[in-house]
């Protein structure tokens, strides 16, 4: 057809045929539970969320302003992907570049973790977005430093920082690559503008003590460094191109960086590598937190295929391969009954419906398990809470009034660590239990403050005092809680918890204090480095809470 002679019309069929796709996709393929989760945030849109900064949520509000269903997530996922794709080809620097528009493309599907955020929302959709349009403003920028091309990247280094913390790494890392920027009053001025749209999100932070910040830097678990994350990391790094990696990476190390620009995204890629290397020392790495290197293996080695025919020529027959095994996944994703395997996108089919009648559809409380209460809130619309326990972590459910709209109500306790209650669902091979809770009424935000810097005990009896801190705008009653002293270890594990003698007023105002006097016996526990005690709270046998602050102890 006389079309398809003409490059940029070849570049508008290949787009709106990724389009097209995507959608199909994303209406025909069930939710995964971290897009239920970031489902749940977009019900209360926010400057900040626990896991997270805000754009994703803002996204999902967004794609729901048109759609229902899955779709109803996933819009602006497609939009998204089309605009990066069209962001990377702006940003492709080479005067033959319209007689490689099918090259393009080609590449595109030869990076293949890249093809998955054209139809689910998390995260790094955005992320992938902002960092296009970072990358071709910086280069903008390095030929004319205008003020257009200033508010360009300050903007874009907003969206990347709005979008997931792993924002400042990019920008950090094209900083190393070119130290005269800090002379540069004008990228400086870029960076003040950028940081002048970030502050509403910091405001939140500091609104609500940091939590995003606390969680990742703070409080999530240590592992013990083990070969495997290690060798796991350099998996990843293949991984996320897939079973094009020995041609894109052979083309990466011969395409040598001509200019400043190219210097930066070779930086970006050793950047990413380097600084999730060390991170392998204390937890296992995950794919997604290197997919932005596929943005700079794009731009860096679109050259080299362009003028290397014999390269190119693998590449094509690597890249097809590969787009077959991509859209017979696609296939599988959306179609649990001919897929030969059970994909996360298909249990909800199972586990929802029989839980749902398990429980009479009445709303149900999970214990440690924000991604289950998401994905059962999003397919039945019937209440749910995820209960934070110190054996697992906090989530959104813990900053939101999800606790508050239980309160009162009959639900069901849902939780995988209890065995011998009701059978609810199955989930896979593992089993989830519960039992009905009447008139549900917990306080899982009040605070139980040890005011020491170190907590002294003895091989015997002990005392001490804490504060009690009611941070409800209500009563609080403690006919259904019990006061738990816990002693933790390395990675935050439950060495010993016990329980303690407490002399209880009959109930705490709003937003009033009491100090406690309580005493325990000392467990049998060994001297460790990492040893800590805390006060918990424990609401209806459903495990202990993140009430209270963590202190070293020392044995006396």
């Amino acid at each position: 057809m006389k079309i398809f002679t003409n490059p940029r019309h070849q570049f508008v069929f290949f787009l709106l045929l990724f389009f097209v796709i995507n959608i199909f996709q994303g209406v025909f393929t069930g939710l995964l539970e971290d897009e239920a989760y970031y489902w749940v945030w977009s019900l209360d849109l926010a400057f900040g969320y626990f896991d997270h900064p805000p754009l994703v949520a803002l996204w999902i509000k967004l794609s729901d302003l048109f759609f229902d269903g899955e779709f109803g997530l996933r819009f602006m996922s497609t939009i998204s992907f089309s605009l990066m794709l069209w962001v990377i080809w702006l940003t492709i620097d080479f005067k033959d570049k319209w007689q490689h528009v099918s090259l393009f493309f080609l590449l595109i599907v030869s990076v293949a973790m890249l093809q998955i955020f054209g139809f689910i929302i998390t995260p790094d959709t955005p992320l992938l977005l902002f960092t296009a349009l970072f990358l071709l403003s910086y280069k903008r920028f390095l030929s004319s430093e205008n003020f257009i091309n200033i508010v360009f990247m300050g903007f874009s280094m907003a969206g990347m920082m709005y979008s997931k913390y792993h924002g400042i790494l990019v920008i950090g890392f094209v900083v190393i690559s070119h130290w005269k920027l800090l002379k540069n009053k004008k990228f400086w001025l870029a960076g003040l503008f950028g940081l002048l749209l970030f502050i509403p999100h910091l405001m939140w932070q500091y609104e609500n003590d940091f939590p995003s910040f606390l969680y990742h830097l703070k409080e999530r678990g240590r592992d013990p460094y083990t070969v495997m994350n290690t060798l796991l990391h350099v998996v990843n790094m293949l991984a996320v191109v897939g079973i094009t990696f020995p041609v894109i990476y052979y083309a990466f190390f011969k395409q040598k960086a001509k200019n400043q620009f190219e210097l930066s995204l070779r930086y970006i890629i050793y950047g990413f590598f380097v600084f999730f290397l060390i991170s392998t020392y204390k937890s296992q790495p995950q794919a997604q937190w290197v997919v932005i290197i596929l943005i700079p293996l794009i731009l860096i080695t679109f050259q080299f295929f362009a003028k290397n025919k014999k390269a190119r020529k693998w590449l094509t027959i690597l890249g097809c391969t590969q787009l077959g095994i991509l859209l017979i996944a696609r296939i599988f994703l959306a179609s649990p009954e001919i897929s030969p395997i059970t994909l996360e996108t298909h249990l909800p089919q199972k586990w929802v419906p029989e839980l749902k009648q398990n429980t009479e559809g009445k709303p149900v409380v999970f214990v440690n398990s924000y991604s289950k209460a998401s994905v059962y809130r999003f397919y039945t619309g019937i209440k749910t809470h995820s209960y934070s326990i110190l054996r697992g972590r906090k989530s959104q459910y813990f900053l939101s009034d999800f606790e508050a709209n239980m309160q009162g109500d009959h639900v069901y306790e849902a939780t995988y660590f209890k065995e011998g209650l009701q059978p609810l669902f199955k989930r896979n091979s593992s089993h989830v239990y519960g039992k009905l809770i009447s008139n549900y009424n917990t306080f899982e935000k009040a605070k139980c403050i040890i005011d020491q810097d170190k907590f002294f005990i003895k091989k015997d009896k002990n005392e001490f005092q804490f504060r009690l801190v009611n941070t409800y705008a209500k009563n609080i009653t403690f006919e259904q809680v019990r006061f738990i002293g816990v002693f933790q270890g390395f990675r935050n594990k439950i060495i010993a918890k016990i329980p303690l003698e407490i002399q209880l007023p009959e109930s705490l105002g709003p937003h009033h204090e009491v100090v406690l006097q309580a005493s325990f016996e000392t467990p049998e526990i060994d001297a460790d480095d990492e040893l800590s005690f805390r006060v918990a709270l424990e609401f209806y046998d459903l495990y202990e809470g993140y009430q209270g602050n963590k202190i070293p102890v020392v044995f006396e």
